[in-house]
């Protein structure tokens, strides 16, 4: 029986897939060769001992040469600083030529400048002015102050001094008043006396409640302020505002010191009768010693009672 190949002769023959092909042997992986580092390849220990002292005293000579500059510069500049301050505290173009006080009206510049302590010739830098302004404020006729330095030798003060607006009498004593009714001097010879007294305040109530005191000087002085307005002011000007026990306020005006009983307010419907009245008076040229507008029953109504 004769085989016919399927393949042509000389040809190699399909490999057969049922056949499981032969693992070769494993592959051999070499490692790389150690190099071990012989004893002669490493440095001896003294030479890096000695390298390192060599790196350490490098070091601190470069440490000690920067701070021994740091030193010499802040000596240097502390040297400067102290000639400067002693040359400022001590040379006498620095001296106090010039005191300059702007807003003064009752006291003197050389009173203001002998009260806050300030000398001419003085050096201008050692010149306390914080001490000046603190002995200024004392003066109860000053009630704000402000001191600078305007080199090389003058010294300007400002001042803002209390405004007096009438006399108060507290007990047998008479004081200054502001417009806010604060009594803040006692008055003295020299001190200004052309201004209405407000009277009938006792020493107690101030001692007791200053505030409350404070505040019926203030409500005799509106209403002075309120009739001051009025037509007849001019001919019968305010005299004197006396606070009653009651808090009626009688009004002393003109020369021959009429009494308007004003009450306790509100006071613009009695101002206007007060008006009337006393322009009335002064046409028929008569003089009248109270005038009571007072009747809070009937506010309409006026009571004079002629000299």
């Amino acid at each position: 029986m004769t085989v016919t190949s399927l393949f042509p002769p000389g040809q190699p023959l399909p490999p057969n897939r049922k056949v499981k092909r032969r693992k070769g042997p494993p592959a051999n992986i070499e490692a790389p060769e150690e190099r071990i580092l012989l004893d002669q390849e490493l440095p001896d220990d003294g030479e890096i001992d000695a390298t390192d002292r060599a790196v350490s005293r490098a070091r601190v000579w470069e440490a000690l040469r920067v701070t021994a500059g740091v030193l010499v510069t802040v000596g240097a500049a502390l040297l400067c600083v102290w000639g400067l301050v002693r040359y400022t505290r001590t040379s006498p173009r620095f001296a106090v030529k010039t005191i300059q006080v702007q807003g003064n009206a009752h006291r003197s510049p050389e009173d203001i400048a002998r009260t806050g302590g300030i000398v001419p010739e003085h050096n201008i830098f050692t010149t306390d002015l914080e001490a000046a302004q603190s002995r200024l404020l004392a003066d109860p006729w000053v009630e704000r102050v402000s001191l600078r330095r305007k080199l090389p030798a003058t010294i300007l003060i400002d001042v803002v001094e209390r405004e007096v607006h009438a006399l108060v009498a507290i007990g047998p004593d008479l004081y200054l008043a502001t417009r806010q009714g604060e009594p803040f001097k006692k008055y003295e010879p020299g001190d200004p006396y052309d201004l209405p007294v407000v009277s009938g305040i006792r020493g107690e109530e101030v001692a007791e409640d200053r505030a409350a005191a404070v505040s019926l000087i203030r409500r005799a002085l509106d209403l002075i302020s309120d009739y001051e307005h009025t037509t007849p002011a001019k001919s019968h000007p305010v005299q004197e505002a006396h606070l009653e026990d009651d808090g009626g306020i009688v009004l002393i005006v003109g020369k021959d010191a009429t009494a308007l009983h004003l009450g306790r307010g509100p006071y613009r419907q009695s101002l206007d009768q007060a008006s009337r009245v006393l322009a009335e008076l002064q046409n028929r040229k008569g003089q009248a010693s109270v005038v009571f507008l007072d009747n809070d029953a009937h506010p309409e109504r006026v009571v004079v009672r002629m000299r």
